[in-house]
């Protein structure tokens, strides 16, 4: 028998014909650790770009020199918080990036500061509302009383920046320089005109009488209410600005008056007004800073230059606070709600937009501070004018059951007007400052009829329904009276809610609190003389009423947590970048063209149009608004 050996069963020597196993390469291990540490070093490189570009961003530390001098320089709109939108990278945020209470705690500071001879004002342009200001100006009325120099230099400006610097001891101007000071107006665009060439009528339903923001769509011109209640703010702001500038200059506030009907002035009509105190050149002015043993000797100026510090520097600067006197287990939180009112979430604002006061990251923000075991007292810094019901409301109910934890207490800026008002009663105690505008309890729903419209281009509309209610508010079609009535009748329980509930919190009846409200607009002062709000005062007032509260004496400090948290505008812009979808950024585009077009008009213009702007993306998704008519009281 013959057996066929199997090639592959051999013993001892090695098969031949077995098949060999392959060797595995090296290349693809090789490959993939160079692969890992390249994919390691790109992101350690990137970290290592990002921090250095995130440094190089930031504000050198400034040590503050003997016999220093504080610019403070504020022009444009100052914020109520420092933002954190990405543009301020690009310098197009108001550039330093600093928050009115930054402004406030840096007067203050110097005040009490030995290395600051005084402070230099430096101001142009400004825009902000009458409360913030003259809550800055009373700071550097408060900081005289240290004895210290304050010197202002004005080129160009008007009521504002006058009304910063005649608190200063000498005011000078360039011999090519001038002020506008000519009172002030209410200028506003009405579009109704516009609307009936186009065929729209827009239908207002408004609570009540003084609710008059859809006049600008409704009507060609003031009606007697709006009407009178501007002419009444105004009249109020007239004469809190010639009291206090009479009482700077020196001046008879019948002769303040009579000048302000003037309008322009030049440098030399201020001087012979009394309005200035001297025509010079910034460098002369600037060569007064010097102590005065140097004053005459130029060697020694060349040597020892002006230290003039920027108010940006100086906020920011490597000095630390004393913690003397400081109660480290009790501390205050502010809650910042500034903007228009809208529901859900914008942390901060849009990148380019104004700032909204959006429920979801306001009730965050309120919870943080409510949630923190050292806050024991928590203050809400309203600077809004209202916005959606939904959001207010929202906003209202949190704060009704915070306030059983801890006190709330509402700081009224500039603005808390309707949906601003609303949040505001629900606080423990509300503090006004007396150039306030609140009120505005009220609602105002409007919706616009192109039935006429489609009757100028020829055009008709047909309907197929199973009921008349499903035509209900149809655009295209003519409303009824039954139709406006009944759109009436939705927006009325919302006013009487409203109504009923500054009643409760203000303790009065509701024909009592119906009688101040009527969607009337008071000042700040008016509010507290109507029983709208407690006291008068601004944010630092709040403060101090807070301390109080929680057992902390007024030499005694607190640390402040401010909510919400100031980030830095870079790493908004990378959230931005990686939270955007191509939806949002066809969005930015088509906004950012937008604001492009809008940067050829002047301010007052480019404020009312931003306001129009805002009204349509709020009625976009709430039919029924608090609004606060556009007062651009400061032109």
């Amino acid at each position: 028998m013959v057996y066929l050996a199997d090639p592959t069963r051999q013993s001892g020597a090695e098969n031949p014909f077995a098949p060999q196993p392959k060797k595995r390469s090296r290349f693809w291990s090789i490959f993939l650790l160079i692969m890992t540490f390249l994919v390691i070093g790109f992101f350690v490189l990137m970290a290592a770009v990002y921090f250095w570009f995130k440094s190089s961003l930031q504000p050198k530390a400034v040590a503050v020199k003997p016999h220093s001098v504080l610019q403070l320089k504020v022009s444009g709109e100052l914020s109520e918080y420092a933002t954190s939108r990405p543009l301020a990278l690009l310098g197009q945020e108001g550039g330093s990036n600093i928050s009115f209470l930054d402004v406030l705690n840096a007067i203050r500071r110097a005040k009490e500061d030995h290395d600051i001879d005084g402070l230099y004002v430096r101001s142009g342009g400004l825009a902000m509302g009458f409360a913030k200001a003259t809550e800055l100006r009373e700071a550097l009325l408060d900081f005289k009383t240290s004895k210290k120099f304050i010197y202002a230099y004005l080129e160009m400006g008007g009521e504002l920046d006058y009304y910063f610097a005649s608190v200063a001891d000498s005011i000078f101007m360039p011999s090519e320089g001038m002020i506008e000071l000519n009172g002030f107006a209410v200028a506003q665009i009405f579009w109704q005109g516009t609307l009936a060439k186009l065929g729209v009528e827009p239908f207002v339903s408004q609570f009540e009488e003084y609710k008059s923001a859809a006049e600008s769509y409704s009507s060609k011109g003031f009606g007697p209410y709006s009407r009178e209640e501007l002419q009444t703010l105004l009249n109020e702001r007239m004469q809190s600005y010639v009291d206090a500038v009479a009482h700077s200059r020196g001046l008879a506030p019948a002769e303040v008056r009579r000048h302000l009907h003037r309008g322009i002035y030049s440098s030399d009509s201020a001087l012979a007004a009394h309005f200035i105190d001297g025509i010079r050149p910034e460098s002369d002015v600037k060569a007064m800073f010097h102590p005065s043993a140097l004053r005459d000797d130029r060697d020694a100026r060349r040597k020892d230059k002006n230290r003039i510090i920027t108010l940006s520097q100086y906020v920011r600067s490597h000095r630390q606070q004393s913690t003397e006197g400081l109660v480290r287990d009790r501390e205050i939180a502010v809650v910042y709600g500034s903007g228009t009112m809208v529901p859900g979430r914008a942390d901060g604002g849009g990148p380019f937009s104004e700032p909204l006061l959006a429920s979801e990251s306001f009730i965050q923000d309120l919870r943080r501070a409510a949630d923190e075991p050292k806050v024991k007292a928590i203050v809400l810094r309203i600077d809004s004018p209202g916005g959606a019901v939904l959001a207010a409301d929202a906003i209202w109910a949190e704060i009704q059951k915070v306030k059983r934890e801890k006190p709330v207490y509402a700081s009224m800026s500039d603005v808390a007007a309707s949906g601003g008002y609303y949040i505001a009663m629900a606080c423990d105690t509300i503090i006004a400052h007396p150039a306030t505008l609140t009120g505005s309890i009220g609602v105002i729903s409007m919706i616009p009829n192109l039935a006429g419209s489609l009757s100028k281009i020829g055009a008709t509309c047909d309907t197929v329904a199973t009921s008349p209610s499903a035509l209900f508010l149809n655009p295209f079609l003519k409303f009824s009276d039954r139709d406006k009535q009944t759109f009436h009748r939705i927006a009325e329980p919302i006013y009487k809610r409203f109504v009923q509930r500054v009643a409760d919190s203000r303790h009065k009846t509701y024909e009592q609190a119906r009688q101040v409200a009527r969607g009337r607009v008071w000042s700040g002062r008016s509010a507290v003389q109507v029983g709208l709000a407690d006291t008068l005062g601004g944010l630092q007032t709040a403060l101090q009423i807070a301390k109080r509260r929680i057992g902390v004496s007024e030499k005694q400090k607190v640390r402040l947590r401010l909510y919400p948290e100031p980030r830095d505008p870079l790493d908004s812009l990378l959230d931005l970048i990686q939270d955007f979808d191509a939806h949002d950024q066809a969005d930015l585009q088509v906004l950012h063209k937008s604001l492009s077009w809008l940067a050829a008009y002047s301010d007052p213009v480019r404020r009312q149009l931003s306001y129009l702007f805002t009204l349509s993306y709020l009625s976009s998704a709430n039919r029924t608004l608090f609004a606060l008519p556009y007062l651009p009281l400061m032109e």
